[in-house]
Formats: structure tokens, C-alpha cells, sequence
């Protein structure tokens, strides 16, 4: 997938992390594949990087609000971000993504997410080539509803669950 916003493989982050390719993007932000430099693993990384309100300059790893008019909703969004970040890594459950650890850098924020490796919910229906049985869907769909059950216990709305 390429992004000409995205972050360039190679990039570090905080010295601890490297990008190696972007795994995907929304009108939120930019995920990507990193590793772990000291731990030698993969993780995800999950930066804030609004469409509608962030910018970048080629070859730089500096995010900012794309103009004047959008300052004030890029540092709003940029907090809730980091409050997404606090309240899921209080998480320990084993059908939501564990996060590691978040941190600031380049005038933005970055998630590090657990790595799964596998595919999308996209990729295995469209693979199947044929109508999945209850079973297989049953298979998904319960771990999915009790990792909900667990976010809305503890009073967090999530609107970005992608299985």
C-alpha cells in the first residue's frame, strides 16, 4: 500500500522503533508495521495522522495541521487520540489489541499495538470464494462480542473496531 503521507521505511521513531511498510490508513491515521528495535519483534504502529486536518512534507516525518483553519480540530483530534491510547492499554484481554506503549514525537502521536499476524475479516471473505457457514461466522463474531462486552463495562466507546 502506498501512501505519499505516510512515514518512509527506514524512519525511526524515539530511536526504538522502525518503520518497515504501511499496513493500512483511514480518515484518522496511518498504520503501520514496525519493529521493535531493542526487542528485535514486530509491532504495529498506529500514528494520528488525520486526512481531513494533517499535513506533511515530502521526506519529513513531521506531522502538522494542514492550515490555520484546521489547528484547532487537529490538536483536538490529537487528544482524543491519546486518550484512546490510555484507555485501551488498561486493557488485558485476549480479543483486544494489547498497546505497549504511546508517546508524542513530530508534532504528533503514535500507538504501539501488538503485531497479529493473520488476515482482515476482508481478505479471509473475499479468499473464501463462497458464503461462510454460521459456524465460521459464529467462530468470529463471539470473541468480537465479548471483547465489546468488556469495552462497554468499562464505560469506553470505541469506533473503530475492525476484526
Amino acid at each position: 500500500m502506498t501512501n505519499l503521507l505516510a512515514l518512509a521505511p527506514g524512519t525511526t521513531l524515539v530511536g526504538d522503533y522502525r518503520i518497515e511498510r504501511v499496513l493500512g490508513a483511514g480518515g484518522f491515521g496511518i498504520t503501520y508495521l514496525a519493529e521493535e528495535i531493542a526487542l528485535a519483534r514486530r509491532v504495529t504502529i498506529k500514528e494520528y495522522f488525520p486526512s481531513d486536518f494533517a499535513a506533511r512534507e515530502t521526506g519529513s516525518s513531521v506531522a502538522c495541521p494542514r492550515s490555520r483553519d484546521s489547528s484547532e480540530d487537529y490538536e483536538w483530534g490529537l487528544e482524543r487520540f491519546i486518550d484512546e491510547a490510555q484507555a485501551l492499554a488498561k486493557f488485558d484481554h485476549p480479543h483486544i489489541v494489547r498497546v505497549y506503549r504511546y508517546f508524542r514525537a513530530n508534532k504528533t502521536a503514535y500507538m504501539v499495538l501488538h503485531f497479529e499476524e493473520g488476515q482482515s475479516l476482508k481478505m479471509w471473505l473475499k479468499s473464501l470464494a463462497r458464503a461462510p457457514r454460521q459456524s465460521e461466522l459464529d467462530a468470529i463474531i463471539a470473541p468480537l462480542l465479548d471483547a465489546l462486552e468488556i469495552i462497554h463495562k468499562a464505560e469506553f466507546l470505541h469506533r473503530d473496531i475492525a476484526p
